[in-house]
């Protein structure tokens, strides 16, 4: 199982380095307007509630909601497997804004260190997220809260299917670009228990298995529709996706 478990981190380090090159450029990852910005602010005014707060953004990335939140006032601490995502999240972070190398499913902190914890788009990757849900439970003070940013990526829809390559067929035409490369391998996608994306029921069983009490959820039907209002055809044509933000309490 040990080596499983190497073997599946180094697959997902090597993924996200690969996409470290490009990320920001896609339309749902990389903030693209200030009214997406306004809406992100938004949303954690709302799940976040508090002032200067201590927060961790696990699976980083390239650090768009550790931005976000730095620029709310919050100290942030972002940590990443990918030395490759941490290297863009600097270049345009501030100062104020610490960024570190760590595995999402054991973060590299004390108990009781932060006020919340912050995660999007990670949940999904996670061979063992329930694991990663009790260790940053963890990390949380007493009355911390954790948000997570999920969804489900692929329904298994035909018209999902058709959607998605004739848009990934447009980027590669406008952007040279292969979107494909960016994907798990088949291999890869039969170690997580998540490949497609979470469902909602199923981050809330797992949130409530680890101990998180008054667990709520919103959709994010309005901010996609805000993300679709920026976005070039050959984004819009495919992303249709069914996007939550859940978050619980210590």
């Amino acid at each position: 199982m040990a080596i499983n478990e190497n073997k599946i981190k180094e697959e997902i380090t090597k993924r996200w380095d690969y996409s470290s090159q490009h990320y920001d450029t896609y339309h749902g990852h990389g903030i693209k307007s200030d009214e997406e910005a306004a809406a992100w602010t938004a949303l954690f005014r709302q799940v976040i509630p508090g002032e200067k707060l201590n927060v961790l953004d696990v699976g980083c990335g390239t650090g768009e909601m550790s931005r976000i939140l730095a620029e709310m006032g919050h100290k942030v601490t972002g940590i990443d497997l990918s030395e490759k995502m941490l290297t863009v999240a600097k270049s345009k972070a501030s100062g104020s804004i610490e960024f570190r190398r760590g595995d999402a499913e054991n973060p590299p902190f004390d108990e009781g260190k932060f006020d919340a914890v912050v995660t999007r788009h990670v949940l999904w990757t996670l061979p063992n997220p329930e694991k990663a849900l009790k260790s940053w439970r963890n990390v949380l003070k007493s009355g911390g809260r954790v948000v997570v940013l999920d969804g489900i990526w692929d329904n298994g829809s035909f018209e999902t299917r058709m959607r998605r390559k004739i848009g990934n067929l447009m980027i590669h035409i406008v952007e040279k670009n292969d979107i494909s490369k960016d994907s798990y391998t088949a291999e890869m996608n039969s170690m997580l228990p998540n490949a497609k994306g979470v469902s909602l029921d199923k981050a809330r069983e797992y949130m409530e298995k680890t101990g998180f009490k008054d667990v709520r959820s919103l959709g994010l039907d309005k901010l996609v529709k805000i993300q679709k209002k920026h976005m070039p055809f050959r984004y819009k044509i495919s992303y249709k996706y069914e996007y939550y933000a859940i978050y619980g309490l210590k």
